[in-house]
């Protein structure tokens, strides 16, 4: 199966470009919808001037439509691109008053509002998923049908009086539910997803042989002041022909991988082996942790200080997530005294030195009361004294202010990933800040605020990566996805106990449209291990059960060095196949009864992998494991790595009967290996 655009693909991205957005002399009809006072959008269109400009680069075409409305000056742009190696069209909505009077209020924005046509007899499904809210079942494939239901043919429709509605929550993009979705018809479908860090909602129903889509922010409702622009979250559309819906998923991955990666001296980004040390801990006990690795051989790429190392409070040895003050002290971003006395310097000079890359956690957008920023700037707090304020980044003086803290701090300590964090909801803060004439205007200045940010640390640090967090998995979208990589997926693996079934459903939810993300390890068993490889890994120490003498257990105290030593190998070996072509190979289940697995293709090396779990409950010793997208006149060899044994099979069979897996264990693990042969 071949997952490079088509011609027809291609044809239709191109369609959808020149009938929304103009061609040549001719205007576009714009999908999107508004109200403008008492009007809509559609009703005044006709009267206001417009123009069309193009710029055609190497990999796509830009295309800018302005419309202005000749009675209050106000000007609504829309910035297009079609991209030239994929059926994906993507854009942004502008609004800017040009007058010197403030404009009537905008109301009820949507950057998407589209009528897909499609017969009454014809079915439709939505995919979407689950955000992360720190559960097991964070990410989890979702699936809606429209209508007709062949499974119940006598299923209502999901039709206007009862849409299918889904967003986040709290502020946070990924929050609740993750800013993609997939209309699936017997002909193929469309990908949508929404570039906003903020709340967002998309609404979704059939209607009159038509298929409804809207989607944008939650809540709009503002004027503009003189000489005010705003800007609209980014809206994507990929196009995705034929009756397998795992291309379409995989063309958005390979999209997401071409256009919306983070870049590296100029060159692609990729995650780490990161291992993840407690912050509230000495500056030599550090530097003894990352010499450690290297004279054990052990393939750490990431050195990483988690919270705990900034701020004045009392240090104590004993210290972990759970028993200490850390909390108090977000918005006191210098390394505590008493655990870093020459600043964290030392410990970035030791990981440079080791050839690691340095990580350092922050959470610049909540500050509690009584820490630097509250004391000395109320101004650029939001919130009332007594809690967390939120750092106002839509204040361009707090927002560059921030970015000179911060960037010290990085400059300072030789950082080249920084972590960025956030524990708390946002919107509270937002809506208790607009005037009811201007609901929406402080959660959009804050996200313009925080891409400003995120932009210019980028720029003022060359090689910077950023670790996108937020309370584990809540802010992935288009537009942190092409700044960041969100290192910690899910808060659920926080915690102690948590059931690697969690990690397994995590690559399977998220990978669906997301290729570049890691899960989190804190112990020393394989199955644990491999349910959460991925691009990157990231190791932890469980918390010291004795306390004595740091709360968090040292590397050597938590993982026989023989076995993490294997198990990071094996890690190096196999992440390049993670940035492939994704296809689960049983369906989605969080059940301990069964079994999960994995299949990750590179068809540009000729190689790939397959990871299956049998879990703690599960009866059945054997799976048969069909495989995707391979060459079916080709014959491959599989490397069974446990057991240590190749063998020769055709891709016919591969993708026919399938590979043979057997897992006497339980729960237990296995990983295979296939190359193509010459």
């Amino acid at each position: 199966m071949s997952i490079n655009a088509t011609e027809n693909e291609r044809a239709q991205a191109q369609q959808f470009f020149n009938e929304v957005f103009g061609e040549g002399s001719e205007v576009g009809i714009p999908m999107l919808s508004l109200r403008y006072g008492e009007a809509c959008l559609a009703d005044l269109l006709p009267g206001w001037e417009w123009s069309v400009t193009e710029t055609q680069g190497d990999d796509r075409d830009v295309r800018v439509v302005r419309y202005t409305d000749p009675a209050t000056g106000l000007e609504l742009r829309l910035e297009a691109e079609r991209f030239h190696d994929f059926p994906a069209v993507e854009w942004v909505m502008y609004l800017r008053n040009g007058e010197e009077a403030d404009t009537p209020i905008l109301a009820d924005i949507l950057p998407l509002d589209a009528d897909l046509e499609l017969a009454d007899e014809k079915w439709c499904r939505v995919h979407h998923s689950k955000g992360s809210e720190c559960r097991q079942d964070d990410f989890e494939p979702l699936l809606t049908r429209l209508g007709p239901d062949m499974t119940n043919p006598q299923a209502p429709w999901i039709g206007a009086g009862n849409p299918l509605t889904f967003g986040s929550l709290g502020g946070r993009s990924s929050c609740h539910a993750l800013p993609f979705f997939n209309l699936e018809r017997e002909d193929g479908g469309l990908i949508v997803g929404v570039g906003w860090t903020g709340d967002w909602s998309a609404k979704i129903w059939r209607e009159g042989g038509k298929v409804r889509v809207q989607a944008g922010m939650q809540r709009t409702h503002f004027k503009l002041l003189p000489g005010e622009e705003v800007r609209s979250p980014r809206m994507m559309l990929l196009h995705w022909d034929g009756d397998d819906r795992l291309r379409g998923h995989n063309l958005l991955r390979r999209f997401s991988l071409a256009h919306h990666r983070p870049q590296r001296n100029g060159e692609p980004a990729h995650a780490p082996i990161s291992f993840a040390m407690w912050g509230e801990n000495r500056a030599e006990r550090q530097i003894g942790k990352v010499r450690w690795f290297v004279d054990n051989d052990i393939p750490v790429d990431n050195f990483w200080i988690d919270a705990g190392w900034h701020g004045e409070g009392e240090y104590t040895d004993n210290s972990n997530v759970f028993n200490s003050q850390w909390g108090a002290h977000v918005g006191n971003w210098y390394p505590n005294k008493t655990a870093y006395p020459d600043g964290l310097k030392p410990i970035g000079e030791a990981a440079k030195a080791a050839g690691m890359d340095f990580t350092i956690w922050f959470e610049p957008e909540r500050v509690v009361d009584g820490t630097e920023f509250a004391r000395e700037h109320p101004e650029w707090m939001m919130g009332a004294p007594g809690g967390s304020f939120l750092f106002n980044l839509g204040m361009p003086e707090a927002c560059e202010a921030l970015t000179d803290v911060i960037s010290s701090v990085i400059e300072e300590g030789g950082i080249t990933i920084y972590r960025q964090d956030f524990n708390m909801d946002i919107s509270p803060f937002w809506e208790a800040n607009d005037a009811p004439d201007r609901v929406g205007i402080s959660e959009i200045r804050h996200i313009e605020g925080l891409y400003k940010f995120w932009d210019a640390l980028l720029a003022r640090h060359p090689g910077l990566l950023i670790d996108n967090c937020s309370s584990g998995g809540r802010r992935i979208d288009l537009e942190t996805n092409s700044r960041s990589i969100p290192l910690w997926r899910s808060d659920y693996q926080c915690y102690p106990g948590f059931d690697p079934i969690g990690l397994q459903g995590q690559t399977h939810g998220l990978g669906l449209w997301v290729p570049l993300s890691t899960g989190a390890c804190d112990a020393s068993e394989t199955y644990a291990f491999r349910s959460a490889i991925g691009v990157g890994v990231v190791m932890v120490t469980p918390t010291n059960p004795t306390g004595d003498p740091e709360g968090c257990m040292t590397p050597w105290e938590a993982y026989p060095v023989d076995w993490l030593r294997a198990a990071l190998k094996e890690q190096a070996a196999v992440q390049r196949y993670f940035e492939g072509d994704f296809y689960p190979l049983i369906s989605f289940s969080l059940a301990d009864d069964t079994w999960a697995a994995f299949q990750f293709d590179r068809p540009d090396l000729g190689e790939g992998m397959v990871v299956a779990f049998r879990r703690q409950a599960s009866p059945f010793p054997k799976m048969l494991a069909p495989l995707h997208g391979l060459d079916a006149e080709a014959t491959y060899e599989v490397r069974d790595v446990d057991a240590d044994k190749t063998c020769e099979m055709s891709g016919a069979d591969l993708m026919g009967d399938g590979l043979k897996i057997k897992i006497d264990d339980r729960p237990g693990s296995r990983l295979l290996i296939y190359r193509r042969l010459p």
